[in-house]
C-alpha cells in the first residue's frame, strides 16, 4: 500500500520496455522510463517509508504514479505514433472496443 507516494528521484538510463493499461485496452507501445525510484510513502498503519525499486516494480509504479497526475502511458509516446493511435483510441472513447471487465464510457 502506498498512501500519498512521492517519487523523489528517478535513476539509471531509460529503459525502453512495451506497456498496456487496462484504461486503454488492446493497445500496447513502447514506453522509456527510468530503470530505479525513491519513493517516500505512509503505508496502512500511517508508517512512513521510503524506498528504493528497480526493474519491473519500478516501472509499475511509475506507470501507475502517472495516474496519479492524470498521464495515461500514451502520453510518454511521439506525436507521430499518437496521429497512428488517434482512429483507435477515439474508438474506445466511444465504446467500440471488447473487454473481459468493466469499463464506463464517457457520455
Amino acid at each position: 500500500v502506498f498512501i500519498n507516494p512521492i517519487i523523489e528521484e528517478e535513476s539509471g538510463d531509460l529503459w525502453p520496455f512495451q506497456e498496456g493499461c487496462l484504461s486503454i485496452p488492446k493497445i500496447r507501445e513502447i514506453v522509456s522510463r527510468k530503470e530505479r525510484i525513491y519513493v517516500s510513502y505512509y503505508d496502512e498503519n500511517w508508517s512512513f517509508h521510503r524506498d528504493e525499486f528497480d526493474g519491473y516494480k519500478a516501472r509499475i509504479i511509475q506507470h501507475e504514479y502517472d495516474h496519479i497526475d492524470g498521464i495515461l502511458f500514451t502520453d510518454h509516446l511521439g506525436s507521430v505514433k499518437k496521429r497512428m493511435l488517434k482512429n483507435k483510441l477515439a474508438d474506445i472513447t466511444k465504446g467500440k472496443v471488447k473487454v473481459d471487465y468493466k469499463m464506463k464510457f464517457p457520455k
